[in-house]
């Protein structure tokens, strides 16, 4: 018997073939290497990387909304049942989507590294089955949303903007499950 290292690389191949089968694992072995450098996510950054966390990697809930001068606190929600409360999540297709608080939404934007948004699909609620009648924050929430134009964290706080000085404020609530 052979120690271990004194084996031949491959002991089945003639000598003419393993000069070729080292250089294919070779060249696997670099492209599996340099392959796992880099990112190469399909997602741009902002929505991955801002912040502590990534935007869209996580289900934000209402904290705060000022639209056209009316202000709703985060005061004003403990009244809300949990189910009721406004939230927001979007996935790495850009996809928009949560509660506006009665009723749920659906929109589409796309999420720039800068943390700039531009909207291709405003929220919009849903139709289904059931729809509540929208009370003022809802109808605030979806006035509010297509107006905002830039994204930023802050700890865990997500901060939507608008140039018209539309903001609003979410906490994070935890991981979005997987999909």
């Amino acid at each position: 018997m052979f120690p271990l290292f004194q084996l031949p690389l491959f002991p089945s191949f003639p000598p003419a073939h393993r000069a070729a089968r080292l250089a294919a694992l070779f060249s696997l072995s670099m492209t599996l290497f340099v392959s796992g450098c880099g990112n190469h996510s399909s997602q741009p950054a902002a929505m991955a990387e801002t912040g502590e966390s990534g935007v869209c990697e996580r289900e934000w809930i209402l904290d705060n909304l000022s639209v056209d001068g009316r202000e709703h606190k985060q005061r004003m929600f403990w009244q809300k049942m949990w189910r009721d409360r406004p939230y927001f999540t979007c996935d790495k297709l850009g996809f928009v989507r949560g509660s506006a608080g009665s009723n749920p939404y659906l929109g589409k934007f796309e999420l720039a590294d800068s943390g700039s948004i531009h909207w291709l699909k405003p929220p919009k609620i849903s139709r289904m089955v059931g729809r509540r009648d929208s009370d003022e924050l809802e109808k605030d929430f979806l006035l509010a949303m297509p107006r905002v134009t830039r994204a930023r964290t802050s700890g865990d706080t997500l901060i939507l903007e608008g140039s018209d000085g539309t903001r609003l404020e979410f906490k994070q609530a935890g991981d979005q499950p997987d999909s």
